[in-house]
């Protein structure tokens, strides 16, 4: 509150100010605005937030803007001052401090006012972001959370993998799960001999006799196949008839107990397969004296046993309840059904168990895939199929492939070997086989490029080019008085081939997927013995004589020469079975 004194009228010194003060063209307005444009913030916030009204202007005063105009237009402010008496000059000064003071009560409460809000806005701000923010932090960490969990899950379902090759050896291949033999078990005499050599041609299998209770055994570490899914796999090789059973691959808890004893047998010639009390009986026969590959898969997942037979599914169970057994011996040759052990008689190789179930297309490759040489790099004369049967290769060139790259021979003295192919021509019996390659010609006269022996003087040139004039080349396919011509070859041109053998149909001829020509039914004669392959041109093969020479009557001038390819192979698969069309056209459509 502003308390005002007693001021006399001095009307001789008030004319002088008013006259002074329309002389400057200076009002209390004007000098009110005058202190309000000393803050430029504040001038913003009053003209851009709220409209404050002036002073009022006395009444003897009259403002009037922009009333009239000269005769130029120009506008013009006109202050006129009425007659009435002008108050002194110490009330108008008074007057406007006043004035001035109010004014400033009323911009600090506006600041205030504005202050306030400002800061209400802020805190509503922070709330309703706040809202909005706390719900998508929670979601993004539940979801983290959610997906660190089943990471740890997946980490949990580790494969574990153990492999016994029996290459006069008792150790797992990875060095975790190695045995011993027991009762004098050994492994098979080193052999190219089919009676005595294992199903994969190189090393030794093992070897056990029943009536002298001898098998193989790993006591630690415990080998986890509970509650999992698995797959078993061997070759297996019986010098007796299968009567009773016969163990191959066993762990048991406890015989008696369901679900906790495991035996992989043979019984009456048919595979068997049982946790105790949750078994599957095979329905194909197994005959003596023959390689078989045999394998079970048990897939948790789906609760399904399956059995499968050279590479083929035997029987299938569903709504089978996993296997138990946490603790025992692994049995290699024996097994423990109830009370009884039961022993093989003959030769296992190459046993594998894998903690996963693996595919029918997995078994079938593993069972019928003698060798697959890619010609790869940086690798090119190793097998990537199941059986390791790595090769060499002399005087030969990398260059780009059909697929990727390929191995190329430049004439004498330039081939790729590799030994140990049980089942092609030589090696079994009319044993079912196939070769598949694919070939690139850069010169086409009369050559071999597939040979099989099994000595320096027992070998046949399978596959080459016939030529008579060395301008154009044929290929021949030939093997023991039976034989097929194929197309003429397209020099620098790559060309898919399939010769495919079994007694039912004989041979048979593929070019670039398609069907070419076949023999009918035929047979094949055996050495007894493992075969070599040959890629290229064999130099120990020196005497062909009797490849060909005595199959003249049948091939006439078509028989396959005694000379060295030039040009370009790749992706040779050798098959233990015969191929059908669905597999040679995937083959010659990589």
């Amino acid at each position: 509150m502003i308390r005002r004194g007693s001021i006399s009228p001095e009307p001789n010194r008030s004319s002088p100010i008013v006259q002074q003060q329309a002389n400057n063209q200076s009002t209390p307005q004007q000098f009110l605005n005058r202190r309000i444009s000393r803050s430029a913030p504040m001038r913003t916030e009053l003209h851009d937030k709220k409209y404050i009204p002036t002073p009022g202007t006395p009444n003897n005063v009259h403002r009037h803007d922009m009333n009239a105009a000269d005769n130029n237009n120009q506008r013009y402010s006109d202050i006129s001052i009425s007659p009435s008496r002008p108050p002194s000059a110490a009330i108008a000064k008074q007057t406007m401090r006043i004035q001035e003071r109010t004014t400033t009560f009323n911009l600090r409460e506006i600041l205030s006012k504005a202050r306030w809000s400002t800061g209400k806005k802020i805190l509503v701000g922070v709330l309703v972001g706040a809202l909005i923010i706390v719900p998508i932090v929670l979601g993004v960490v539940l979801t983290r959370s959610k997906a660190i969990t089943t990471t740890t899950t997946t980490t949990f379902s580790i494969i574990v993998s153990a492999l016994w090759s029996f290459d006069s050896t008792t150790a797992d291949l990875y060095g975790v799960y190695n045995g011993q033999l027991v009762n004098g078990a050994t492994y098979t005499p080193i052999s190219n001999s089919s009676l005595y050599a294992p199903y994969v041609g190189y090393g030794r299998a093992l070897y056990v006799l029943s009536a002298l209770n001898q098998s193989f055994l790993v006591s630690t570490p415990f080998l986890d196949l509970n509650y999992t899914s698995f797959t078993i796999e061997a070759w297996i090789y019986s010098t007796t008839s299968y009567t009773g059973d016969h163990g191959v691959f066993g762990q048991c808890q406890c015989s008696t107990c369901a679900n906790q004893c495991l035996y992989f047998i043979v019984r009456a010639s048919r595979l068997y397969i049982g946790f105790t009390l949750n078994d599957l009986a095979g329905s194909l026969t197994l005959s003596t004296n023959t390689w078989y590959h045999i394998a079970f898969v048990y897939n948790y997942q789906t609760q399904q046993q399956i059995l499968y037979l050279n590479g083929v599914q035997d029987t299938i169970k569903s709504n089978s309840g996993p296997y138990q057994g946490t603790n025992g011996s692994i049995q290699i040759g024996s097994t423990q059904v109830f009370l009884t052990i039961n022993y093989f008689n003959g030769y296992i190789d190459n046993l594998k168990v894998v903690t996963r179930a693996k595919s029918s297309d997995e078994i079938l490759t593993d069972a019928s895939v003698a060798a697959y040489y890619s010609f790869d790099l940086p690798y090119p004369n190793n097998d990537n199929g199941p059986n390791g049967l790595n090769g060499t290769s002399v005087n030969t060139v990398m260059v780009t492939g059909r697929v990727n790259q390929a191995m190329r021979f430049t004439g004498s003295s330039s081939y790729f070997q590799a030994y140990g192919f049980y089942q092609i021509t030589y090696g079994a019996s009319s044993g079912k086989f196939s070769v598949s390659m694919w070939i690139n010609p850069s010169s086409i006269g009369s050559c071999t490029f597939v040979q099989l022996q099994t000595s320096s003087t027992s070998c046949v040139n399978m596959l080459g080019i016939s030529s008579v004039t060395g301008s154009t080349g044929q290929l021949i396919a030939q093997v023991y008085g039976a034989f097929i011509n194929g197309p003429f070859l397209t020099l620098n041109t790559w060309t898919h081939i399939s010769w495919t053998f079994s007694p039912a149909n004989g041979y048979t001829l593929y070019v670039n997927g398609i069907l070419f020509g076949a023999t009918g039914a035929s047979s094949a004669s055996s050495s007894g013995q493992l075969a070599w392959l040959y890629i290229g041109y064999g130099p120990s093969c020196s005497n062909y004589y009797n490849c060909y020479t005595l199959w003249s009557p049948y091939f006439s001038n078509n028989y396959i020469s005694n000379t060295a390819y030039q040009g370009s192979i790749d992706e040779i698969y050798i098959h233990n079975r015969e191929l059908a069309q669905v597999d040679v056209t995937a083959l010659a459509n990589p």
